[in-house]
Protein backbone atom coordinates (compact mmCIF):
# COMPACT_ATOMS: atom_id res chain seq x y z
CA UNK A 1 0.00 0.00 0.00
CA UNK A 2 1.55 3.35 -1.16
CA UNK A 3 2.05 5.70 1.96
CA UNK A 4 0.36 8.94 1.63
CA UNK A 5 2.23 11.55 3.59
CA UNK A 6 0.65 15.10 4.43
CA UNK A 7 3.31 17.57 4.91
CA UNK A 8 2.76 20.88 7.41
CA UNK A 9 5.39 23.36 7.90
CA UNK A 10 3.98 25.18 10.96
CA UNK A 11 5.21 28.99 11.14
CA UNK A 12 5.25 31.64 14.15
CA UNK A 13 1.68 32.99 14.98
CA UNK A 14 2.47 36.46 16.16
CA UNK A 15 6.17 37.94 16.30
CA UNK A 16 5.98 40.48 18.98
CA UNK A 17 6.99 43.83 18.03
CA UNK A 18 9.21 46.81 19.46
CA UNK A 19 7.87 50.28 19.99
CA UNK A 20 9.45 52.72 17.51
CA UNK A 21 9.23 56.71 17.32
CA UNK A 22 7.37 57.76 14.29
CA UNK A 23 9.75 59.94 11.82
CA UNK A 24 8.00 63.59 11.10
CA UNK A 25 7.58 64.49 7.67
CA UNK A 26 10.16 66.04 6.24
CA UNK A 27 9.23 70.10 5.89
CA UNK A 28 8.55 71.41 2.45
CA UNK A 29 11.15 74.18 1.61
CA UNK A 30 10.58 75.00 -1.77
CA UNK A 31 7.33 76.56 -2.39
CA UNK A 32 5.06 74.94 -5.20
CA UNK A 33 5.42 76.36 -8.47
CA UNK A 34 2.68 78.72 -9.79
CA UNK A 35 0.06 77.45 -12.32
CA UNK A 36 0.23 79.32 -15.53
CA UNK A 37 -1.97 77.38 -17.11
CA UNK A 38 -5.87 76.81 -16.39
CA UNK A 39 -7.03 73.57 -15.79
CA UNK A 40 -9.11 72.21 -18.41
CA UNK A 41 -12.82 72.69 -18.24
CA UNK A 42 -14.75 69.50 -17.03
CA UNK A 43 -17.34 68.42 -19.20
CA UNK A 44 -18.47 65.07 -17.45
CA UNK A 45 -20.25 65.44 -14.84
CA UNK A 46 -18.47 63.78 -11.93
CA UNK A 47 -20.17 60.86 -11.06
CA UNK A 48 -19.52 59.57 -15.05
CA UNK A 49 -15.95 59.65 -14.01
CA UNK A 50 -16.18 57.69 -10.91
CA UNK A 51 -13.98 54.00 -11.53
CA UNK A 52 -15.88 51.15 -11.79
CA UNK A 53 -14.93 49.05 -8.72
CA UNK A 54 -13.33 45.66 -9.89
CA UNK A 55 -15.35 42.57 -9.34
CA UNK A 56 -14.55 40.24 -7.31
CA UNK A 57 -12.69 37.23 -8.81
CA UNK A 58 -14.81 33.55 -9.26
CA UNK A 59 -12.72 31.11 -7.06
CA UNK A 60 -10.92 28.69 -9.20
CA UNK A 61 -12.48 25.51 -8.93
CA UNK A 62 -10.08 22.42 -7.81
CA UNK A 63 -8.89 20.47 -10.79
CA UNK A 64 -10.80 17.02 -10.87
CA UNK A 65 -8.05 15.29 -11.54
CA UNK A 66 -5.66 16.43 -9.24
CA UNK A 67 -3.29 14.22 -6.85
CA UNK A 68 -1.77 17.21 -4.74
CA UNK A 69 -2.41 20.70 -3.05
CA UNK A 70 -1.02 22.89 -1.18
CA UNK A 71 -2.05 25.38 1.93
CA UNK A 72 -1.22 29.07 2.55
CA UNK A 73 -0.28 28.69 6.50
CA UNK A 74 0.12 32.41 6.61
CA UNK A 75 -3.78 33.04 5.48
CA UNK A 76 -4.50 29.85 7.43
CA UNK A 77 -3.43 31.68 10.74
CA UNK A 78 -5.07 35.05 9.61
CA UNK A 79 -8.14 34.51 8.74
CA UNK A 80 -8.67 31.29 10.74
CA UNK A 81 -10.62 31.60 14.39
CA UNK A 82 -8.07 30.00 15.83
CA UNK A 83 -5.47 32.09 14.54
CA UNK A 84 -7.19 34.84 15.43
CA UNK A 85 -7.62 33.98 18.96
CA UNK A 86 -3.89 33.37 19.22
CA UNK A 87 -3.10 36.37 18.15
CA UNK A 88 -5.50 37.84 20.60
CA UNK A 89 -3.83 36.11 23.49
CA UNK A 90 0.40 36.91 22.21
CA UNK A 91 -1.24 40.67 22.09
CA UNK A 92 -2.44 40.96 25.73
CA UNK A 93 0.91 39.43 26.79
CA UNK A 94 3.40 41.29 24.65
CA UNK A 95 1.10 45.13 25.81
CA UNK A 96 1.23 44.03 29.47
CA UNK A 97 5.38 43.13 29.55
CA UNK A 98 5.26 46.37 27.32
CA UNK A 99 3.78 48.24 30.25
CA UNK A 100 5.90 47.22 32.55
CA UNK A 101 9.46 47.84 30.99
CA UNK A 102 8.02 51.28 30.18
CA UNK A 103 7.35 51.76 33.91
CA UNK A 104 10.35 50.88 34.53
CA UNK A 105 12.46 52.91 32.13
CA UNK A 106 10.47 55.61 33.24
CA UNK A 107 11.75 55.25 37.00
CA UNK A 108 15.32 55.07 35.36
CA UNK A 109 15.19 58.53 33.33
CA UNK A 110 13.89 60.44 36.61
CA UNK A 111 16.59 59.04 38.53
CA UNK A 112 18.65 60.07 36.01
CA UNK A 113 17.67 63.26 35.60
CA UNK A 114 17.26 64.42 39.23
CA UNK A 115 20.94 63.05 39.83
CA UNK A 116 21.93 65.30 36.46
CA UNK A 117 20.43 68.05 38.36
CA UNK A 118 21.86 67.43 41.85
CA UNK A 119 25.41 66.99 40.70
CA UNK A 120 27.18 69.11 42.38
CA UNK A 121 24.33 70.21 45.15
CA UNK A 122 24.46 67.00 47.60
CA UNK A 123 27.44 65.39 49.11
CA UNK A 124 29.55 62.45 47.18
CA UNK A 125 27.74 60.53 49.43
CA UNK A 126 24.16 61.04 48.64
CA UNK A 127 25.12 60.94 44.95
CA UNK A 128 27.04 57.43 45.68
CA UNK A 129 23.18 56.35 47.34
CA UNK A 130 21.79 57.36 43.52
CA UNK A 131 24.03 55.84 41.71
CA UNK A 132 23.37 52.64 43.46
CA UNK A 133 19.72 52.86 42.71
CA UNK A 134 20.36 53.26 39.42
CA UNK A 135 22.66 50.27 39.09
CA UNK A 136 20.03 48.64 41.05
CA UNK A 137 17.31 49.39 39.41
CA UNK A 138 18.86 48.95 35.50
CA UNK A 139 19.73 45.20 36.31
CA UNK A 140 16.17 45.10 37.38
CA UNK A 141 15.15 46.42 33.68
CA UNK A 142 17.36 44.04 31.84
CA UNK A 143 16.19 41.17 33.80
CA UNK A 144 12.40 42.30 33.27
CA UNK A 145 13.37 42.44 29.77
CA UNK A 146 14.80 38.93 29.33
CA UNK A 147 11.75 37.38 31.70
CA UNK A 148 9.73 38.89 28.69
CA UNK A 149 11.57 37.36 26.31
CA UNK A 150 11.42 33.99 27.46
CA UNK A 151 7.66 34.76 28.41
CA UNK A 152 6.95 35.86 25.05
CA UNK A 153 8.71 32.50 23.82
CA UNK A 154 6.35 30.02 26.05
CA UNK A 155 3.29 31.26 24.72
CA UNK A 156 4.31 31.17 21.62
CA UNK A 157 5.76 27.61 21.16
CA UNK A 158 1.74 26.46 23.29
CA UNK A 159 0.39 28.62 20.38
CA UNK A 160 2.34 26.79 17.23
CA UNK A 161 1.58 23.07 19.06
CA UNK A 162 -1.71 24.04 19.85
CA UNK A 163 -2.26 24.61 16.18
CA UNK A 164 -0.54 21.94 14.56
CA UNK A 165 -2.33 20.10 17.19
CA UNK A 166 -5.77 21.12 15.08
CA UNK A 167 -4.89 21.57 11.81
CA UNK A 168 -2.76 18.53 10.92
CA UNK A 169 -5.85 16.66 11.44
CA UNK A 170 -7.61 19.01 9.28
CA UNK A 171 -5.61 18.88 6.81
CA UNK A 172 -5.34 14.89 6.48
CA UNK A 173 -9.05 15.05 6.73
CA UNK A 174 -9.42 16.79 3.80
CA UNK A 175 -6.34 15.24 1.79
CA UNK A 176 -8.14 11.99 2.28
CA UNK A 177 -11.70 12.86 1.23
CA UNK A 178 -10.19 14.59 -2.22
CA UNK A 179 -7.66 11.27 -2.95
CA UNK A 180 -4.49 13.51 -2.41
CA UNK A 181 -1.24 12.38 -1.91
CA UNK A 182 0.40 15.42 -0.65
CA UNK A 183 -0.50 18.75 0.96
CA UNK A 184 2.57 21.29 0.84
CA UNK A 185 2.63 23.70 3.14
CA UNK A 186 3.65 27.52 1.95
CA UNK A 187 5.74 29.32 4.07
CA UNK A 188 8.91 31.57 3.93
CA UNK A 189 11.25 28.73 3.07
CA UNK A 190 8.91 27.42 0.77
CA UNK A 191 10.51 25.67 -2.71
CA UNK A 192 7.27 26.08 -4.92
CA UNK A 193 8.03 28.52 -8.03
CA UNK A 194 4.13 28.16 -9.25
CA UNK A 195 1.14 26.26 -8.96
CA UNK A 196 -2.57 26.11 -10.27
CA UNK A 197 -4.36 28.52 -8.02
CA UNK A 198 -7.16 25.62 -8.05
CA UNK A 199 -4.55 23.65 -5.59
CA UNK A 200 -4.97 26.34 -2.63
CA UNK A 201 -6.64 24.78 -0.19
CA UNK A 202 -6.33 27.21 2.47
CA UNK A 203 -10.11 28.61 2.66
CA UNK A 204 -11.05 25.08 3.15
CA UNK A 205 -8.94 24.63 6.01
CA UNK A 206 -10.18 28.01 7.67
CA UNK A 207 -13.72 27.06 7.34
CA UNK A 208 -13.49 23.64 8.66
CA UNK A 209 -10.99 25.23 11.58
CA UNK A 210 -13.76 27.28 12.63
CA UNK A 211 -16.36 24.75 13.10
CA UNK A 212 -14.17 22.85 15.08
CA UNK A 213 -14.72 23.59 18.90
Amino acid sequence: MTRITTVLAVCAVLVAGRAFAQTPPPTQTTPPPTQTTPPPTQTTPPAAQKPTAPATPAPVPFPADAKVAFIDLQRIVGESRLGKEGSDRMKVLTDKLSGSLASKNKEIQSLQEKMKQQQGIVSDAVMAGLTKDLDRMQREAQFMQQDAQVQIDQLNEELLKSFQDKVLPVVEEVRKERGLWIVFALGDNSNIAAAHAGLDLSLEIVKRLDTVK
